[in-house]
């Protein structure tokens, strides 16, 4: 499920969600001018990738890049991770120069964002973009009569994650090459050289 249906807003969801959009965009303009969004398909990436509650839902088209995110920062809550994989058509995405409202779109699809910042492209970013109908009855993508039978879910035992992250550091896959900023050079540096 995407953040914003995974949180209790104070009145109803899709006008929440919309009042919470519009102030994003209009808050602090200078903080957002720089990575020159065109159109609500960019303001929606950029508030995803910031934090904001939104309606998308994170995949990447890396599976080193998947794998590094089922395992990071694991709690010891259940005996496993999961890592889904979904085999998604052409048909199943969403062009935004054909959209013309993000809020709109009938059914849940997929969508590659502009590389309006170097963290989608470092991330093989791509999104589900939900449709107002599946947020407002919470159906998890996994649930969707639709993609259900496209999704292959695979556990992770915690005992293996250690191994596993090691692994994808030798393969140059870490939290700095993940979000290639000082954030991510810092909590590569402190995954090196402490113990987790």
């Amino acid at each position: 499920m995407p953040t914003i249906r995974r949180l209790q807003p104070k009145g109803e969801m899709l006008e929440i969600e919309r009042k919470l959009f519009d102030e994003f965009k209009r808050a602090n303009p200078l903080l957002i001018e720089h990575h020159q969004p065109l159109d609500d398909w960019d303001y929606l990436t950029l508030g995803q990738h910031f934090g904001l509650p939104t309606r998308l839902l994170d995949w990447s088209n890396n599976a080193l890049t998947a794998m590094w995110f089922a395992t990071k920062g694991t709690s010891l809550e259940s005996d496993h991770v999961i890592v889904w994989i979904i085999i998604a058509d052409e048909k199943d995405f969403v062009s935004p120069a054909d959209e013309d409202s993000v809020f709109t779109s009938s059914s849940t699809k997929f969508f590659n964002p502009r590389l309006i910042k170097q963290r989608i492209n470092s991330q093989s970013g791509v999104f589900t973009i939900f449709s107002s109908d599946d947020l407002l009855k919470g159906n998890p993508l996994n649930e969707n009569l639709y993609y259900k039978d496209k999704m292959i879910k695979v556990k992770i035992p915690h005992r293996h994650i250690r191994n596993i992250q090691t692994e994808l550091n030798t393969l140059g896959i870490n939290a700095f090459s993940i979000f290639p900023e000082l954030e991510g050079l810092c909590s590569h540096l402190q995954w090196r050289y402490f113990e987790r």
